[in-house]
């Protein structure tokens, strides 16, 4: 484009912008010009984005004055109040062509518009709901049209991380209201029953189909929200209080903040969930879901069956089901049994073993336990640490310590003398699931003394301490947790010695010394 050109395009876009301001200016000194809307949605519709930008706004400003002015509700009176009624039909026409321009702006491909057009969205529905309630001298929350923005930021393959960080940091971590018609949305578009198509002119209900792309970005959504309602304290609201109000509304009640809560998590996992998703769920659920159900045994079926799964989603369902067990009197049956059987060799590999081994210690600690029951687990772990990467040995001996150190009972593991061929006769089931029968408190902790042999002299120096009295403290476990392969390497490299290593004794004068086999055959 020459330069002449450029000038010329540049002039028209200034000028545009002045019309839509004049334009402006006239809706809003004379309701005779309401007409002037028309050409304002006209040039928000252009291809010029500095125009159409300033058309949008525009359009915000005129409708939130008459959102103010009561010019949008409906109105119902006697017949000479049918043109009135007939300009405020058409008005809403025409504001329901301008939501529909924002929501379209929600899946713009610019992160920015989709920021500006949730913003204006959002001045609207607070206009919106200030008018409803001095119309019904009550609170009354927007939601059919606060369901259309969520519907839309959630289903929409185009939904930036800005406008979820936007969402969440400006409006739903700041308003209880929203946050809470947010919770009931997310409810009510997850479940197969919600007809999307409802209020668009289409008629006959159709079945609720749940999209993937919905479901990562509810979730992206809710895992980001870190405000909880208090009834302590004042409620923040987007959408003002009237000053006068009836019954009490449910933004301000504890309770209704609760249960919507908890109807949006349950219906979130009863969808199909990827396998990060589902994994990212199970690790917070314990600090950031269950405190704030409504009955946290809703979440049963969901930890049970996530349980039962193995691997490590097992290993992550277990912190929430052992809350559930202590704080809300869970009764799950074979626990223990199923942590036995996930204590296997591939536990020292997989990417959540610290947190596997602090659970362990925990469920162990209790000193209501079995012998028997304990003395499985020590065995279990003693057998595993045998074939265990040096990582894991390293934690392995460490918990069996605080096992024995915490239940006296089951010393007489590693006080009963063996024969010479202890581990042919070990009467230990190492396949028995069940730990009463496998036999373990009839054994011993051969296994190690066999550590005290360990090519690593670490280990061989941490499993020795079963050979002494058990006057030291337990371990805190948690100095053992994050050990690695670079760990030790960078432990060793760093450690100064105290002499230096042997080395030859003589420094050779030649290559081959007189002497060596090697010299004799070079003589022949």
């Amino acid at each position: 484009m020459s330069l002449k050109r450029k000038h010329a395009s540049a002039k028209d876009d200034k000028s545009t912008v002045e019309r839509v301001h004049k334009l402006e200016a006239n809706v809003l000194n004379s309701h005779q010009n309401l007409n002037d809307i028309v050409e304002i949605y006209t040039i928000a519709q252009s291809m010029n984005a500095e125009a159409a930008f300033t058309a949008v706004n525009s359009l915000g400003r005129i409708y939130s004055a008459m959102w103010t002015k009561g010019l949008l509700k409906r109105t119902k009176g006697p017949q000479q109040d049918a043109a009135a009624a007939k300009v405020s039909e058409w008005l809403r026409d025409n504001y329901r062509q301008y939501t529909d321009l924002l929501r379209s702006m929600l899946g713009h491909r610019e992160a920015p518009i989709q920021v500006t057009s949730l913003r204006l969205y959002l001045q609207m529905m607070d206009k919106e709901g200030q008018a409803l309630g001095r119309a019904a001298n009550n609170y009354v929350f927007p939601n059919d049209s606060y369901l259309e923005i969520i519907e839309t930021v959630l289903n929409s393959d185009a939904t930036s991380e800005h406008l979820v960080r936007t969402l969440v940091d400006s409006y739903l971590n700041s308003y209880d209201d929203l946050r809470l018609y947010f919770y009931r949305n997310v409810a009510k578009l997850a479940s197969p029953d919600y007809d999307p198509f409802k209020n668009r002119g289409n008629k006959g209900a159709r079945k609720n189909t749940v999209s993937d792309t919905f479901v990562r970005h509810a979730f992206a959504v809710m895992n980001q929200i870190r405000t909880v309602f208090s009834a302590d304290s004042d409620a923040s609201l987007w959408i003002a209080m009237p000053k006068t109000c009836g019954n009490e509304p449910d933004v301000v009640r504890a309770a209704a903040h609760t249960r919507a809560f908890s109807e949006a998590w349950l219906a979130l996992m009863r969808l199909p969930l990827t396998a990060d998703i589902y994994k990212q769920i199970l690790l917070t659920m314990h600090k950031r879901i269950v405190p704030y159900m409504a009955d946290a045994k809703s979440l049963m079926d969901f930890l049970s069956s996530s349980y039962e799964i193995g691997g490590s989603v097992s290993l992550l369902a277990l912190n929430g089901l052992f809350t559930l067990m202590t704080e809300h009197n869970l009764n799950y049956p074979n626990f223990y049994e199923k942590l036995y059987a996930l204590l296997d060799r591939n536990v020292f590999h997989v990417k959540y073993r610290a947190r596997f081994f602090r659970l362990l210690e925990t469920f162990l600690g209790s000193s209501h336990l079995p012998a028997y029951l304990v003395a499985a687990f020590a065995k279990r772990l003693a057998r595993l640490a045998l074939f265990a990467p040096p990582a894991g040995a390293v934690t392995a001996i460490p918990l069996i310590y605080n096992l024995l150190k915490a239940h006296p009972s089951c010393m007489v593991l590693i006080h009963r003398m063996s024969e010479d061929d202890a581990e042919s006769t070990d009467p230990f089931v190492e396949d028995e699931p069940d730990l009463a029968k496998c036999n373990a408190l009839q054994s011993s902790l051969w296994e190690l003394e066999s550590l005290q042999h360990h090519y690593y002299p670490n280990i061989a120096t941490l499993a020795k301490l079963f050979s002494e009295p058990f006057h030291k403290p337990q371990f805190m476990l948690e100095d053992f947790l994050d050990h690695t392969y670079a760990t030790f390497f960078e432990s060793d490299t760093g450690r100064k010695s105290k002499k230096p290593p042997a080395l030859a004794t003589q420094p050779p004068t030649s290559l081959i010394r007189a002497g060596d086999a090697l010299s004799d055959f070079m003589a022949v």
